[in-house]
């Protein structure tokens, strides 16, 4: 029976109580005005008749006996009204309530309760007809009367029975339907747990193939970095340089599969954050340039005057559609140029509509393809694929980005005439930002300039700034190039007042084209030189010195950045735009070098990876290969760590788990602890930082944000350390004339003689076994470099002892004549850097408070001295030279038992130069280190 059915027949129950004792003051007031009874007695039979009910109802319910009393006890109403109004002009009215108590009985949508009603009525009339007929009809009634009467009944009965049927029908049909319904829905909530446990299980399969893939990526990206630190032939750094492309060509590959993972799920965060739109084009051109030039394509970018200088919205989502679309237009391009324009196209007080546009002159596209573009895993066609590569993922994903950030993107193609994407999206105008005005002083506009890079990206992007600025200046495609330009231009008269050359260059890379172009005899006055590199600005500036260059750009270059080392030349006044200009110097050394950083990684690989980069930048490490281990080890002796460097998936205890364990400990506030982990979603970001973690870095571990995050936040939570100065005197350094040479920077100086202490410590000793060995070639280079950094330092003792040496070993027979040649050289040189070497160091502990190089040591190392213990020192040696060998990071560990063995005090271990060849992994250096230190050690004990 349908539960609707049943709660109606309940009511309607409930709704008859109420009704048959309403009727009892109605009986006595039809009795009380008729007077065919007394009101007392008629009141008193509607009484009998409610409560027999009533009774029946509290038994029974709904049940049949209960509906069909309820027929019977119904009909003794009306039939006692029929018997009161008898001989009343409304008696024949009050047969009219016998057909409104059938209908009533509807209510119970029960055809035998109306059945039994009618049959009653029926009886009813039948019997009184004939015991008592006018209590039936007034006046005479009849047999056809009563057949009529009971006809039009039937007729009320049989229509009521067909609508009760026809409603019960219908609820029984809505029972099924609801039941059907039910049946459905649990399906669906079956299917919907089933789907929402399959995308639980493949986002879990996802995290974990991103974490076991990021893995062994970690390690070729890793070591193969490491390895183009070494020492290497042309053919091997190509090698090493392909296996880089194809490791980070993987992992874009993994980021474009996580990030359609993210679409699908709804789960793609966007962020709201202000940037400056002309910088993120840049640095994107700048990130594509190396394969702009590998395959002589040109590139051009226009952007806008009117585009806002800052906007706000995801920097970083709208940087990966315009990466997509750049390196696509580099794969499909064999010819020709590519087109960046980026197009305010209107703008609302707060919001600006920008354009972007990639444009190419690739192998084009019909319509056909087109239609098809922007959809996931799918290529223009199957031989696109083959050809080109690819998993067609790229554009799907910039099309969901573009789209969610409330814009739309479009291509337009014409088979070999090449392809137009476009798209548009809002952002936001950050109206607090004031707008700078990066306009060169009128004496840079003045002068004639000379820009040299081998890429053309690169050398358009700076043209176009000083294009922008109003200025014409003159681009080479080389070193060499550069230099003939120069040469030639200076004879016509027409000498540069500006050179900006690229470091790194095929043929003669920057510093040498500078070189030669100040040795031209034709340029009387040499330009003013502004080096520009990709790499790591420090080491440009260590090897620049020497070349007395004043300015050092590191790309992408900005128009601030470029702006800002023109007006810092000297000779021109500071008037470039309002506000903090970026740093173009890097920075003086790091007041967090050197401290010790507790490595947790369950991979030996990764280890040995981060602790590379790690030592590289100066950091101690020390290693923990599980949770429960590191746990104990910060236990133990938290002071001595700086940092904690925590992977997230080990066995044991995991990384979250070993991290809250700290944190009960230790606050976020008192010891760092960075996540290294390779899952990248965002919840695996916020699980590290939930836990307690400072901050989360993503696998493959990128060395440079990876120094700089320790940097930030080892910083960060130390007190700033005194800051030592220069002092105005420091024999044999001619201060005063060291600062000149360098503009006046005074922390550059200090540093450049602080390294000089240590790398140069031990150069007799070099030089010594170098030329005994027969390596002219480099101890020549090693005098030379001797008598350069000698001469910026302003060291006047050393400098020409320097230039004698390098003479002597420059002459075709120097090899020949051996060591005896230079032999008292070299003892004029060790008395002339011994000063020197005790002067850095003196500054080095002012500085950084590391102990000066050993004396004792610096003299047995000039005269070539043995060590304190030759037997020892064997041991050590042939201890640590299978390391060596093995090019094991083991091999810097052993460095202390021979440091033992030769009677070393810290500092000078940290100045020895088999130490820093084994901190730079510079192995063949610290083989021929070793071979020095052991065959003094043999002539020692044969003494």
């Amino acid at each position: 029976m349908p539960q609707e059915l049943l709660m109606l027949r309940e009511r309607f129950s409930k709704l008859l109580v109420l009704l048959l004792w309403a009727h009892v003051p109605v009986l006595g007031l039809a009795a009380a005005w008729n007077g065919r009874m007394q009101p007392a007695a008629a009141m008193l039979i509607g009484a009998i008749i409610a409560a027999t009910y009533q009774g029946i109802r509290q038994k029974y319910r709904i049940a049949a006996v209960a509906r069909y009393a309820s027929a019977v006890l119904l009909l003794a109403e009306p039939a006692l009204l029929l018997l009161l109004f008898s001989g009343h002009p409304w008696q024949m009215d009050m047969h009219m309530y016998f057909f409104a108590i059938l209908a009533l009985n509807i209510a119970w949508f029960d055809r035998g309760t109306i059945l039994v009603s009618s049959l009653l009525m029926a009886i009813h009339h039948l019997v009184l007809l004939y015991l008592l007929p006018t209590a039936v009809f007034p006046g005479q009634g009849d047999v056809n009367r009563v057949g009529l009467h009971a006809m039009i009944v039937l007729f009320q009965a049989g229509v009521l029975v067909w609508v009760s049927d026809m409603v019960k029908r219908r609820f029984e049909h809505i029972q099924i339907m609801g039941a059907e319904l039910a049946v459905q829905r649990r399906a669906l909530e079956e299917r919907t747990r089933e789907a929402e446990e399959a995308s639980r299980a493949k986002s879990m399969f996802l995290a974990n193939m991103s974490h076991e893939i990021r893995t062994p990526i970690n390690a070729i990206l890793g070591f193969s970095n490491l390895v183009q630190r070494t020492p290497l032939d042309p053919k091997q750094r190509d090698y090493v340089s392909k296996i880089n492309t194809a490791g980070s060509a993987l992992l874009r590959l993994i980021n474009d599969i996580l990030d359609f993972s993210k679409i699908e799920e709804n789960k793609m965060d966007f962020e709201s954050n202000p940037f400056d739109p002309r910088a993120a084009i840049t640095s994107q051109v700048q990130l594509v340039s190396e394969g702009i030039r590998s395959k002589n394509l040109q590139i051009e970018v226009h952007i806008d005057d009117r585009v806002p200088a800052q906007v706000i919205g995801d920097e970083m989502r709208l940087n990966q559609v315009l990466l997509n679309l750049l390196s696509n237009a580099i794969k499909f391009s064999a010819r020709g140029i590519i087109v960046v324009r980026l197009t305010l196209i209107d703008e609302s007080e707060d919001i600006a509509r920008i354009q972007c546009s990639v444009s190419d002159n690739g192998i084009g596209m019909t319509a056909e393809q087109i239609g098809r573009l922007f959809t996931a895993f799918t290529q223009a066609d199957s031989t696109t694929t083959r050809r080109f590569g690819g998993t067609g993922l790229g554009l799907a994903i910039s099309r969901q980005i573009v789209e969610q950030m409330g814009g739309w993107i479009k291509a337009e193609s014409l088979i070999d005439i090449g392809s137009q994407f476009t798209f548009q999206v809002p952002l936001g105008i950050d109206r607090t930002v004031p707008t700078a005005v990066f306009e060169p002083s009128e004496k840079i506009r003045r002068q004639r300039i000379l820009i040299a890079d081998d890429n053309p990206a690169a050398l358009h992007i700076i043209s176009e700034i000083f294009r922008h600025w109003g200025m014409a200046v003159d681009t080479a495609g080389s070193g060499l190039e550069a230099r003939d330009m120069a040469e030639r231009e200076a004879r016509a008269g027409r000498t540069y007042d500006l050179l900006l050359i690229d470091w790194k260059m095929p043929e003669i890379d920057g510093l040498q084209t500078v070189r030669d172009i100040r040795a031209c005899p034709a340029i009387a006055v040499p330009p003013q030189v502004v080096m520009m590199t990709a790499y790591d600005t420090s080491d440009l500036i260590q090897a620049a010195a020497l070349d007395n260059i004043r300015g050092f750009l590191c790309k992408p270059i900005t128009p601030e950045s470029l702006l800002h080392v023109l007006e810092s030349l000297p000779g021109h006044a500071t008037a470039g735009p309002q506000g903090p200009a970026p740093d173009p110097v890097a920075p003086a050394p790091d007041p967090v070098s050197g401290a010790t950083i507790l490595l947790v990684d369950d991979s030996a690989i990764n280890r040995e990876i981060a602790t590379a980069f790690l030592k590289a930048a100066g950091f101690r490490v020390d290693h923990a290969e599980n949770g429960v281990v590191a746990c104990a080890k910060v236990a133990k002796n938290r002071a001595h760590y700086a940092a904690v460097l925590m992977d997230v998936q080990m066995p044991e205890m995991d990384g979250i788990t070993a991290t809250r364990e700290i944190r009960r400990h230790y606050p976020a506030t008192d010891l760092p602890i960075i996540a290294m982990t390779a899952h990248a979603y965002p919840e695996e970001r916020q699980n590290c930082l939930d836990a307690g973690m400072n901050e989360h870095l993503t696998k493959p571990i990128d060395s440079k944000l990876l120094i700089r995050t320790l940097q930030s936040w080892i910083a960060h939570l130390q007190p700033d350390a005194p800051k030592a100065d220069l002092p105005a005197e420091l024999p044999p350094f001619d201060i005063k004339a060291a600062l000149a040479r360098l503009d006046g920077k005074a922390d550059l100086l200090r540093r450049l003689i602080i390294d000089f202490g240590t790398q140069h410590a031990d150069s007799c000793n070099e030089l010594r076994s170098l030329v005994m060995e027969g390596r002219i070639e480099q101890a020549h280079r090693l005098a030379h470099d001797l008598k350069a950094v000698a001469a910026t330092l302003e060291i006047a003792d050393l400098a020409p002892i320097a230039a004698a040496i390098e003479d002597s070993l420059a002459k075709p027979d120097a090899a020949e004549r051996g060591i005896a040649d230079i032999e008292q050289m070299l003892e004029d040189l060790y008395l002339a850097l011994r000063p020197a070497v005790h002067a850095a160091a003196r500054l080095s502990d002012a500085n950084t408070d590391a102990a000066a190089p050993d004396a004792t040591a610096l003299d047995a190392a000039a005269t070539g001295g043995g060590p304190a213990d030759p037997a020892a020192t064997l041991a050590a040696c042939a201890a640590l030279r299978p390391l060596i060998q093995r090019h094991s990071l083991s091999a810097l560990a052993g460095f202390p038992a021979l440091a033992d063995a030769l009677g070393l005090d810290q500092g000078a271990r940290t100045a020895h130069p088999l130490a820093r060849a084994l901190q730079c992994y510079d192995y063949a250096t610290a083989t021929e280190q070793l071979d020095t230190i052991e065959l003094h050690a043999r002539m020692g004990a044969a003494a």
